[in-house]
């Protein structure tokens, strides 16, 4: 099986935090629509995988009228074997929803939405560049929830400079109280070219230390199990049977197309990306829109570590014996010191990482990497 992403890369306003492609530029939008079906029934001539998950990204989708999506629905299932059970995700501000935008919605196809409401505090809301508040934030959630979405996901984001360890607490409290199945919860990092680094640059923001990180990564993990959901990924929780199966795609190296300015995708054998450039991309050249490159059997190893022990899954010891050959012997031995320090745990088969160790997994998979 695989998945279709699409970029959405319009944004009403830039936050502070965000380092994804997005342009301002809404009178734009039309022509991307246009460029965006062109290059959709473009791409299904050469991936002609079965698709199973149907993802929609940005930026913030849910600036495009809900009647694009329906044509973008019936091109999709006009163009791809699309599965019967097809997850089919939309991110969404909780500002820009209404009653009748979340049914035509659903009307569309999508199933399922992630509502990025990153707080529930005004004050974090203001730092953040985000355009909703709090009260926009719940009533988005009991929204969605109305109008008949099963599978609701949200985002939160923590360690943040200005805020407490009280406050993100609190940001847990409400969440519990929410009909909602999948949570991501992302601690801030501060990225070239985001407002946030030109802040950092300047001494106007400083990130907050290791110590308080690890407590409120350790809080949302106890909080959030006692919500009755799983720690499936790194920054990723869910109810039984609700992982999202479009992001686990990418964490299993299951082949994805990627659509839009910014988007990428993997065919098994190479990876291909369209250039960030909204400008390039609206003037419909779809040959000078992207480059490619053929993954190295390097290439291959180190993606199954970094992805592998990011999630609860882990690594299979015998795929790797039978995949990497050349690299297993040593592979083996440099994961024998992360075991005997309780990083990381062989179960069954399978290399994982505890729990514990997840805040700092960056590091383990950096030192287990081919160079």
């Amino acid at each position: 099986m695989a998945g279709v992403y699409l970029h959405i890369p319009f944004c009403f306003t830039l936050c502070g935090y965000c380092d994804f492609y997005k342009s301002t530029k809404l009178d734009k939008m039309d022509q991307f629509q246009n460029v965006l079906l062109m290059e959709m029934e473009s791409r299904s001539v050469d991936f002609r995988f079965p698709i199973d998950t149907f993802y929609v990204g940005g930026g913030t989708p849910s600036l495009i009228a809900a009647d694009f999506y329906q044509k973008l629905f019936s091109l999709l299932h006009k163009n791809f074997n699309c599965s019967v059970n097809m997850e089919c995700t939309i991110e969404v501000n909780p500002d820009d929803i209404s009653e009748d935008y979340l049914h035509a919605l659903k009307n569309a196809g999508f199933n399922r939405v992630s509502i990025g409401i990153q707080s529930f505090h005004e004050q974090d809301l203001r730092q953040m560049g985000r355009r909703h508040n709090a009260q926009q934030s719940m009533q988005a959630v009991a929204l969605a929830n109305s109008c008949g979405f099963s599978n609701i996901g949200i985002d939160l984001i923590y360690g943040l400079p200005w805020s407490t360890e009280q406050f993100f607490e609190k940001n847990l409290q409400i969440v519990k109280d929410l009909p909602i199945q999948h949570l991501s919860a992302y601690h801030l990092t501060i990225e070239k070219g985001t407002g946030f680094h030109r802040l950092k640059q300047s001494g106007k923001l400083t990130e907050i230390d290791d110590s308080r990180s690890l407590r409120e990564y350790e809080m949302l993990c106890n909080e959030v199990e006692k919500m009755g959901m799983q720690h499936y990924e790194v920054s990723n929780f869910c109810l039984s049977g609700y992982e999202s199966k479009h992001n686990s795609s990418y964490w299993n190296g299951v082949p994805y197309l990627g659509l839009g300015p910014g988007s990428h995708s993997f065919d098994g054998k190479k990876r291909r990306w369209n250039k960030s450039d909204l400008t390039l991309y609206n003037k419909g050249n779809l040959d000078l829109i992207f480059e490619e490159e053929v993954l190295s059997e390097v290439d291959f190893f180190n993606e199954q570590v970094m992805l592998g022990l990011r999630t609860s899954k882990g690594i299979s010891l015998t795929e790797m014996e039978i995949r990497f050959p050349h690299y297993y012997l040593d592979f083996l031995k440099r994961i024998d010191k992360w075991i005997h320090r309780n990083n990381l745990v062989v179960t069954n088969g399978f290399i994982t990482c505890s729990e514990s160790s997840w805040f700092v997994v960056d590091s383990i998979i950096e030192d287990l990497f081919v160079v």
